[in-house]
């Protein structure tokens, strides 16, 4: 069971909690275009600006976009190494 909070509004999924429940009592007072909702899936493997909720189920936000992979810097200066020791034999 995956416990999900998401703005009424714009159905952005804003929080999530995968292994301990019973939230529905915590106040939403500072937000009060919010609401909890309880889903029987597990935890998504995607961050929560990647998800929308649609009243029965998370669907996918059409608006994110997926962060690049981080560079291998330690490879990147390696191959500039190489570049500049050939550049040196010419």
């Amino acid at each position: 069971m995956l416990e999900i909070r998401y703005n009424t509004i714009t159905k952005e999924v804003t929080g999530w909690w995968g292994d301990r429940h019973g939230n529905h009592e915590v106040k939403l007072k500072d937000r009060p275009n919010e609401a909890m909702a309880m889903l029987d899936i597990g935890i998504p493997n995607k961050p929560l600006a990647a998800w929308l909720y649609d009243g029965k189920k998370l669907v996918p936000n059409p608006d994110y976009i997926e962060p690049k992979p981080p560079r291998d810097l330690a490879t990147e200066i390696d191959d500039l190494r190489a570049e500049i020791q050939e550049l040196k034999l010419r």
